[in-house]
């Protein structure tokens, strides 16, 4: 009976340490799902300033629905040529739970950030498994990102 017991308990805290299986983000994945979408999104460039203790933290939160965080983006945003377009302005960071686990970021890291659109706010989110924000993206990924805009994403 005991081993029984251990086993399903076993069982139960695999389950739990798997539940949460995410794939890497790629951005030309992220960049291919927001242009089928309804909504409107931007491609920003650049940093994002906010108080980081007002994020979610650790696996274990009580918070299930995380209350958004005021930031100041400065940066670019992407156009046909590039990321040429200087873009400053405050932004939504919206923090995002699956379960027990939350997404956040690092403010003042160089980003690559899909936002989205609606009116005049500017909302990002941040999910436990990513795919919205790329920290220190590569030139090549910002190549890459421009030629996605011109219509020639691999």
């Amino acid at each position: 009976m005991k081993i029984a017991i251990a086993a399903i308990a076993l069982t139960v805290i695999a389950g739990q340490a798997t539940a949460l299986s995410c794939m890497r983000p790629d951005a030309v994945h992220t960049f291919e799902r927001v242009s089928e979408d309804t909504a409107t999104y931007y491609l920003l460039y650049g940093t994002l300033d906010f108080d980081a203790t007002k994020q979610p933290s650790g696996v274990v939160n009580k918070e299930r629905n995380p209350d958004p965080i005021a930031a100041q983006f400065v940066g670019f945003a992407l156009n046909t040529d590039g990321f040429t377009t200087p873009y400053s302005r405050t932004v939504t960071l919206q923090p995002v739970c699956y379960g027990p686990w939350c997404g956040n970021t690092t403010p003042g890291v160089q980003s690559l950030l899909f936002v989205q659109v609606d009116g005049d706010a500017i909302t990002i989110e941040t999910t436990p498994c990513g795919g919205y924000i790329f920290p220190d993206p590569s030139r090549t990924l910002l190549d890459t990102m421009t030629s996605c805009m011109n219509g020639n994403c691999p």
